[in-house]
């Protein structure tokens, strides 16, 4: 292990997005990441969305640079084992529905029994307590409770269509775990960090989302920052422009297609530009789309109006800027072949090797995690035995359906 975490241990009881986010940061980062899956199927996100011999795409991103191992925590057996694992762990993540821990017993308050300074990240979508607390959370629900769909489109609410608070929480646990491992460091012991879905969009929301919502009273409302972004049609795709902000900007990308729109009293100031913004985006539409992607792009780089293609998905990784950067790198799976992930954003002194290992498959990692805290044979060789037997039962129904 190498990286700012090197040597810290992380338990990771988690599933599908937030969770295993936060854990691949940690894990990034050099932690010792330790996924534990249930028996059987393990992550559901092993078989979202793309699927390549059994192994999704998702996952293999999220949970890079991890070991697996399985324990069916209502085999008391097994509930022993993480019980031994907390004794030599520092973090432990979970992401199970409020109040399930406790039935398990694997709560914060029984486990720092064990380990006094662990740190204990919960994560959850609405809180541990409120009215909401025992609904079935998706991003989507999230998205609708913090006001996303309307702050798309004001004529009828519009979701993402991306699992932004999912990612974003994941993000804002791994922060907080990582500002407890300091704390911790500096001889503040552990901490229990309940993290919720609902407070991280919230948090990530205010600064512009709800900007014109932050006084109670009072003030100036100058419309939405969304308001001063818009894609602009072109002859074989679209391009965002930054042009209707500011009026030198605006009158500068005028005159390079000699339009009089500036002198227009319905556009000539950014009030009267935002307040008919669709008519305007109409006129300027039929001479953007008469011309290149690309063309238009560098037109505006040539008089300094901010401008940028907008790539299909498929050509992300294709941009000029991504692979100056190095943003994407490819891998070369033994099994799977090329895949391709993006690497982290800040290259931290000892992330050189990216990644350092790729997604393991469910409870690769039994013998090498179990036997290093004296787990006896039997006991391991159990676990590998059942492991072995869901893995042919699983190939066997995968077979069945492709048939």
């Amino acid at each position: 292990m190498s990286g700012p975490f090197k040597g810290v241990r992380v338990l990771e009881l988690t599933s599908t997005v937030s969770g295993p986010f936060a854990g691949m940061m940690l894990a990034d980062q050099g932690a010792e990441v330790i996924k534990v899956e249930p028996p059987g199927i393990g992550d559901l996100a092993r078989f979202m969305g793309t699927t390549k011999d059994g192994m999704g795409a998702m996952f293999s991103t999220l949970n890079r640079n991890k070991k697996c191992i399985c324990l069916d925590f209502k085999n008391e057996e097994d509930l022993s084992v993480l019980k031994e694992l907390v004794k030599t762990s520092d973090v432990l993540i979970e992401n199970y529905r409020p109040g399930i821990v406790n039935k398990l017993g694997i709560d914060y308050e029984t486990l720092s029994k064990i380990k006094t300074d662990l740190i204990y990240c919960s994560i959850s979508g609405y809180g541990q307590s409120g009215p909401y607390k025992e609904k079935k959370v998706y991003d989507p629900l999230i998205q609708g409770t913090v006001g996303i769909p309307h702050a798309q489109s004001e004529k009828f609410p519009e979701l993402i269509r991306t699992i932004i608070y999912d990612k974003v929480t994941g993000l804002t646990s791994a922060q907080a775990i990582s500002a407890a491992l300091y704390q911790k460091a500096n001889g503040e012991g552990g901490q229990y960090l309940p993290i919720s879905m609902l407070e991280s969009a919230l948090y990530y929301n205010w600064p512009d989302i709800m900007m014109n919502h932050t006084f109670e009273e009072g003030g100036i409302n100058l419309g939405e920052l969304a308001d001063l972004f818009e894609v602009y049609e072109t002859k074989d795709g679209g391009v965002v422009l930054i042009i209707i902000a500011n009026d030198e900007v605006f009158t500068k990308f005028c005159s390079v297609f000699d339009l009089n729109l500036y002198q227009d009293e319905k556009y000539n100031n950014l009030v009267s530009r935002i307040i008919n913004k669709e008519e305007l985006t109409k006129e300027i539409n039929k001479v953007t789309s008469k011309i290149s992607s690309r063309e238009l792009e560098q037109m505006m780089d040539n008089e300094g109006i901010s401008a940028s293609i907008c790539n299909e998905l498929n050509e992300v990784h294709l941009d000029p800027q991504v692979i100056d950067q190095n943003s994407i790198v490819e891998i070369e799976h033994p099994d799977l072949g090329i895949m391709r992930m993006s690497k982290p954003p800040a290259n931290l002194k000892g992330q050189e090797i990216f990644p350092r290992s790729l997604a393991p498959i469910l409870g690769f990692d039994n013998r090498e995690v179990l036997s290093a805290i004296e787990i006896d044979n039997d006991t391991i060789d159990r676990m590998e035995a059942r492991e072995k037997q869901n893995r042919e039962m699983l190939a066997s129904l995968m077979q069945a359906a492709e048939e």
